[in-house]
Protein backbone atom coordinates (compact mmCIF):
# COMPACT_ATOMS: atom_id res chain seq x y z
CA UNK A 1 0.00 0.00 0.00
CA UNK A 2 1.93 3.18 -1.50
CA UNK A 3 1.11 6.45 -1.36
CA UNK A 4 -2.45 7.28 -0.42
CA UNK A 5 -4.90 6.38 2.25
CA UNK A 6 -7.17 4.66 0.19
CA UNK A 7 -8.51 1.18 0.51
CA UNK A 8 -10.29 0.88 -2.53
CA UNK A 9 -8.63 -2.01 -3.67
CA UNK A 10 -11.29 -3.00 -6.35
CA UNK A 11 -9.64 -5.92 -8.02
CA UNK A 12 -9.09 -8.11 -4.59
CA UNK A 13 -11.37 -11.34 -4.71
CA UNK A 14 -11.59 -11.56 -0.96
CA UNK A 15 -13.49 -15.17 -1.13
CA UNK A 16 -10.57 -16.60 -2.51
CA UNK A 17 -8.02 -14.15 -1.50
CA UNK A 18 -6.31 -13.40 -4.65
CA UNK A 19 -5.94 -10.15 -6.66
CA UNK A 20 -5.03 -8.87 -9.99
CA UNK A 21 -4.02 -5.59 -9.49
CA UNK A 22 -0.38 -4.70 -8.19
CA UNK A 23 -0.85 -2.14 -5.52
CA UNK A 24 -4.48 -4.51 -4.82
CA UNK A 25 -2.22 -6.99 -4.26
CA UNK A 26 0.16 -5.48 -1.74
CA UNK A 27 -2.85 -4.49 0.07
CA UNK A 28 -3.51 -8.18 0.49
CA UNK A 29 -0.05 -9.20 1.29
CA UNK A 30 -0.54 -7.16 4.10
CA UNK A 31 -3.92 -8.51 5.30
CA UNK A 32 -2.48 -12.15 5.21
CA UNK A 33 0.93 -11.12 6.75
CA UNK A 34 -0.85 -9.41 9.34
CA UNK A 35 -3.39 -12.74 9.97
CA UNK A 36 -6.59 -10.60 9.25
CA UNK A 37 -9.49 -11.70 8.40
CA UNK A 38 -11.31 -9.51 5.86
CA UNK A 39 -15.54 -9.98 6.77
CA UNK A 40 -17.08 -7.98 3.75
CA UNK A 41 -17.06 -10.09 1.07
CA UNK A 42 -20.11 -9.02 -0.88
CA UNK A 43 -20.00 -5.86 -3.24
CA UNK A 44 -20.41 -2.09 -1.62
CA UNK A 45 -20.13 -0.46 -4.75
CA UNK A 46 -20.74 -1.44 -8.02
CA UNK A 47 -19.81 -5.25 -8.68
CA UNK A 48 -16.31 -4.31 -6.11
CA UNK A 49 -15.74 -5.14 -2.46
CA UNK A 50 -14.62 -2.02 -1.75
CA UNK A 51 -15.04 -1.79 2.11
CA UNK A 52 -13.32 -3.79 4.85
CA UNK A 53 -13.78 -5.25 7.89
CA UNK A 54 -10.63 -6.55 9.47
CA UNK A 55 -10.09 -8.70 12.68
CA UNK A 56 -7.65 -10.26 14.16
CA UNK A 57 -10.29 -13.77 14.74
CA UNK A 58 -12.87 -14.49 12.75
CA UNK A 59 -15.02 -14.99 15.97
CA UNK A 60 -15.00 -11.08 16.60
CA UNK A 61 -17.02 -10.28 13.47
CA UNK A 62 -20.68 -11.46 13.14
CA UNK A 63 -24.00 -10.94 11.10
CA UNK A 64 -22.70 -8.66 8.28
CA UNK A 65 -25.04 -7.19 5.95
CA UNK A 66 -24.79 -4.69 2.85
CA UNK A 67 -27.23 -2.36 3.31
CA UNK A 68 -28.33 0.57 0.90
CA UNK A 69 -26.01 3.32 0.47
CA UNK A 70 -26.35 6.49 3.32
CA UNK A 71 -27.96 9.24 1.39
CA UNK A 72 -25.87 10.70 -1.71
CA UNK A 73 -22.99 8.04 -0.94
CA UNK A 74 -22.28 5.12 -3.90
CA UNK A 75 -20.86 3.08 -1.24
CA UNK A 76 -23.37 0.71 0.57
CA UNK A 77 -23.64 0.54 4.29
CA UNK A 78 -21.64 -2.29 6.09
CA UNK A 79 -24.05 -3.44 9.36
CA UNK A 80 -21.93 -6.31 11.76
CA UNK A 81 -21.95 -7.17 15.53
CA UNK A 82 -18.80 -6.95 17.06
CA UNK A 83 -18.51 -9.98 19.76
CA UNK A 84 -15.87 -8.92 21.80
CA UNK A 85 -15.81 -8.60 25.40
CA UNK A 86 -14.33 -6.27 27.64
CA UNK A 87 -12.45 -7.47 30.63
CA UNK A 88 -12.61 -5.37 34.24
CA UNK A 89 -9.60 -4.99 35.47
CA UNK A 90 -10.92 -6.55 39.00
CA UNK A 91 -7.09 -7.45 40.37
CA UNK A 92 -7.64 -7.86 43.94
CA UNK A 93 -5.54 -5.32 46.08
CA UNK A 94 -4.79 -5.88 49.53
CA UNK A 95 -3.65 -3.30 52.31
CA UNK A 96 -2.79 -3.26 55.36
CA UNK A 97 -4.23 -1.40 57.60
CA UNK A 98 -2.31 0.04 60.74
CA UNK A 99 -4.61 2.58 61.83
CA UNK A 100 -6.21 1.03 64.56
CA UNK A 101 -3.81 -1.61 64.98
CA UNK A 102 -0.66 0.09 65.31
CA UNK A 103 -1.35 2.08 68.97
CA UNK A 104 -0.36 5.23 67.69
CA UNK A 105 -1.24 7.01 70.59
CA UNK A 106 1.25 5.02 72.83
CA UNK A 107 3.69 5.19 70.39
CA UNK A 108 3.71 9.12 69.61
CA UNK A 109 3.58 9.36 74.20
CA UNK A 110 6.95 6.83 73.76
CA UNK A 111 8.77 8.64 70.97
CA UNK A 112 8.05 11.91 72.61
CA UNK A 113 9.67 11.02 75.82
CA UNK A 114 13.14 10.31 73.83
CA UNK A 115 15.36 13.28 73.99
CA UNK A 116 16.60 13.31 70.29
CA UNK A 117 18.84 15.82 71.00
CA UNK A 118 20.90 13.76 72.72
CA UNK A 119 20.49 10.64 71.26
CA UNK A 120 21.57 11.92 67.73
CA UNK A 121 24.75 13.98 68.91
CA UNK A 122 27.49 12.60 66.91
CA UNK A 123 25.74 10.69 64.90
CA UNK A 124 26.24 10.13 61.07
CA UNK A 125 24.92 8.81 58.19
CA UNK A 126 26.68 5.38 57.41
CA UNK A 127 28.34 5.48 53.89
CA UNK A 128 27.27 2.98 51.24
Amino acid sequence: MSGGSSFNYGHIQWTVLQSTGSEDQKSLNVVQDSFLSQHVLEATRGENVLNTVLSSQKEFIDNVKICEPLGCSDHNQIHFIIKIKGERNQKIRYRKIYCHKGGHKEMRIYLAKIDWNKTMTNQTAKQC
